[in-house]
C-alpha cells in the first residue's frame, strides 16, 4: 500500500514539475495585443521615415520647378516680341506695295 501512494504521489509530483514547464500560450486578446502594439510602432516609425523623405527633397523640387516655369514663360515672350516684330515686317512691306 506504501508503494502504491508513494508512486501516486510522485507521479503527480512528476506532472505537477512537468506542467509548469514551458511556454504558456497567450489568449486570443493578449495575441491581439501585442500584434496591434508591434504594428502600431512599425506605423509609426514608418509615418516618420516617409515625412522626412517628402520634405527633404520638396524644396530642391520646388525649385526645379520654378526655374522650369521662369524658363517657359522667357521662351513664351520671345516668341511673341518674334511674332510681333514678324507681323510689324509684314505691314512695313504690304505698304510700301501700295
Amino acid at each position: 500500500m506504501k508503494k502504491t501512494v508513494f508512486g501516486i504521489f510522485a507521479g503527480l509530483l512528476v506532472a505537477g514539475f512537468l506542467s509548469s514547464c514551458g511556454e504558456k500560450l497567450l489568449t486570443a486578446e493578449q495575441m491581439t495585443a501585442k500584434i496591434n502594439e508591434g504594428y502600431n510602432q512599425q506605423a509609426a516609425t514608418i509615418a516618420a521615415e516617409m515625412d522626412k523623405a517628402c520634405t527633404d527633397g520638396k524644396d530642391a523640387r520646388v525649385a526645379a520647378e520654378v526655374e522650369r516655369l521662369k524658363t517657359e514663360a522667357e521662351a513664351a515672350k520671345k516668341a511673341e516680341a518674334e511674332a510681333k516684330a514678324a507681323a510689324d515686317a509684314a505691314a512695313k512691306a504690304a505698304k510700301k506695295k501700295k
